[in-house]
């Protein structure tokens, strides 16, 4: 466990990019594929998009309907087998992480999200492996991330996500902030940084706030969902006006993604975050 405090690190003011939003398509639009929905977002003003798994799109015609559009992807899952917590998946996690990087490629996107478990397509976790420790599967996670990072070219970050295990991910090991922290700066790679999901955090109970003053230099992506529901933000308890504004003067420096189920209509609820982007950043 890390104790909070703030320390300096350039890494988001050198290696990262504007504060810009990034619109993940996956539980927008439903019916629509792809590259629908990525025109359609691209018509509200947004113009980076990420999604979770890459087997089940058309990759080349995600590229060319993004290069039609201007719309750069910021962001996509890094493996979708395999479970950091157990070192006997490892290769089969270190297979996917390099088709996930060929993807990454292709698309010319530099972050992949990586998981502590492995989730099927519903989002359960495939394997808790209740029978490990959990200081070995801290230790497994560790040495995982290294293998991965010895892999993945210079060019490419990657970012892992706690989440939470009270109402999407039971079973799922990594689910603070500070545990993904201490992962971060014992391993002291400037290429690895936690995705910050205040979404699952919020759920688990955690002090949103504060976890973005302490910790914003280990954050290398931030992914937005109002909870309870993890719907579009103006629909549940978070005051995301206040955060955004932290996010911005604390000097983060990269993608905030909006990751969520629409309320209602997936327009509006885009054209809302557009409006509040606009007003507070």
């Amino acid at each position: 466990m890390v104790t909070p405090f703030s320390r300096k690190n350039d890494y988001n003011r050198i290696k990262g990019s504007p504060l810009q939003p990034v619109i993940c398509f996956e539980m927008l639009y439903p019916g629509l594929s792809p590259v629908e929905k990525i025109e359609h977002i691209a018509k509200v003003g947004f113009n980076k998009v990420e999604f979770w798994g890459w087997r089940d799109k058309d990759i080349p015609a995600i590229a060319e309907v993004c290069r039609q559009n201007e719309v750069g992807v910021a962001n996509l899952s890094g493996h979708r087998r395999g479970s950091l917590v157990a070192a006997e998946t490892h290769e089969l996690f270190l297979s996917d992480l390099k088709e996930a990087v060929q993807v990454a490629n292709t698309l010319n996107c530099s972050i992949l999200m990586v998981l502590s478990n492995a989730l099927d397509e519903d989002g359960r976790v495939v394997n808790s492996y209740s029978h490990i420790p959990a200081e070995k599967k801290y230790l497994n996670l560790k040495g995982g991330l290294k293998k991965a990072l010895a892999v993945v070219p210079e060019e490419i970050t990657l970012v892992l996500e706690p989440l939470n295990t009270r109402v999407d991910h039971p079973g799922y090991f990594l689910a603070d902030m500070e545990t993904a922290v201490s992962l971060v700066r014992e391993i002291n790679n400037p290429r690895f940084k936690v995705l910050c999901d205040l979404y699952h955090l919020g759920v688990m109970g955690q002090d949103l706030q504060r976890l973005l003053t302490y910790y914003i230099d280990d954050i290398g992506y931030i992914h937005i969902a109002d909870f309870p529901g993890r719907h579009e933000p103006g629909t549940g308890s978070a005051d995301w006006a206040t955060l955004l504004t932290i996010i911005k003067n604390c000097g983060y420096q990269g993608f905030v993604g909006f990751e969520y189920s629409p309320l209602a209509d997936s327009y509006e609820s885009l054209r809302k975050i557009r409006s509040c982007w606009d007003r507070t950043i």
